[in-house]
Formats: C-alpha cells, sequence, structure tokens
C-alpha cells in the first residue's frame, strides 16, 4: 500500500514536471520516466503483461520517437567568452554570466523561438570565436555591458537586436554583426 501511494505521488511529480518543463528534451525523459513508473505499479498491481507493454513502448520507443523528432528542432549555440583569461572561468564568473539579465533575455528569446539554447564557455579569443563554426552567437563582456556578435547573415540576430529594442528588458547590450566573407579570412 505505502509503495503504491509513493509510486503514485512520484508518477505526479513527473507529470508536473513534463507539464512544466522548459526544454522539450527534459520533458522527454520526464515523460520517460512516467511511463516506467507506470510500468512499476502495473507490475505492483500484478498485471505484468502490461507493464512489459508499457516498458516496452510506453518509455522505450515512443522516447525513442520524440527524441529523433526532436533532433529537428534546432539548438542554438551561445559561446560566453573569457577572452584568454582562464582565472576568470570560475564558478563564481560562470555563475554571474548565467544570472546577468541580458542572459536570462537571450535564453528566454529563444526559447519562445523553440529553440534550445546551449550556452558554453570558452576561454578563445573573439576573432578565434567568431571562425568556430560551431557557435551561432558570441557573448563578450564589456565595461559597459555585454556584447552579442554574429552573423550580418543572420536573421534570428536581427530579430534580437528588435526584442532588446521593442521590448527595453532593460540589458545593456551590443548587437555586433560580422560579414560571413571576414570570417572565413
Amino acid at each position: 500500500m505505502i509503495v503504491e501511494t509513493v509510486t503514485l505521488l512520484t508518477m505526479m511529480l513527473f507529470a508536473l514536471l513534463v507539464i512544466h518543463s522548459r526544454m522539450l528534451r527534459q520533458a522527454v525523459i520526464h515523460l520517460a520516466v512516467f511511463s516506467l513508473l507506470t510500468a512499476f505499479l502495473y507490475l505492483l498491481l500484478a498485471a505484468p503483461e502490461l507493464a512489459i507493454a508499457e516498458a516496452a513502448i510506453g518509455s522505450g520507443l515512443v522516447t525513442l520517437l520524440y527524441l529523433a523528432s526532436l533532433k529537428r528542432n534546432p539548438v542554438y549555440t551561445i559561446a560566453v567568452l573569457a577572452e584568454g583569461h582562464s582565472y576568470r572561468m570560475t564558478n563564481a564568473y560562470l555563475g554571474y554570466m548565467q544570472h546577468m539579465r541580458a542572459m536570462r533575455d537571450i535564453r528566454h528569446f529563444f526559447r519562445r523561438r523553440e529553440y534550445e539554447p546551449q550556452i558554453v564557455f570558452s576561454e578563445k579569443t573573439l576573432e578565434e570565436a567568431l571562425q568556430f563554426p560551431s557557435f551561432d552567437l558570441v557573448i563578450r563582456e564589456e565595461k559597459e555591458g555585454i556584447s552579442a556578435h554574429g552573423s550580418s547573415q543572420s536573421y534570428i540576430l536581427e530579430e534580437l537586436e528588435m526584442m532588446f529594442i521593442i521590448h527595453g528588458t532593460g540589458s545593456n547590450i551590443n548587437i555586433v554583426r560580422h560579414d560571413v566573407r571576414m570570417e572565413g579570412q
């Protein structure tokens, strides 16, 4: 009786996590755990056939199908530079950069457009980061705020700039566009 109650409460927790998850991939993983808990509950209720079916189909096959379809959901890689100063790559600095208002606004911007923002911290210089093909947006801290560097051909960078202009989020950010031909030189 206690095990069933704990399982049901845990299932409710994972159902809420699925509903309130901000990242689609996290929601799929939470849904898979919910399905495994359902299979466990079927075992507790002496329904092994249903448990096997739920485990194989619900948490196995369906999760794989969701994850395969999410591969089409674009991941947008945002590089945050420490400008070659390894002493700045401390947990305190990383936490500070993660919680800056501009970074929160940028993450929120991409999530609203159903992009998955992937933030990576790099010790590359700005020139190296702009030439690195995996970085879609490069963020650098400056004295008066932060600067966001990206391709001049990126419509997303244009939308991001418009969001900061129109909504007046209070973030001190400077959008800098770079010509793609210059990056390759």
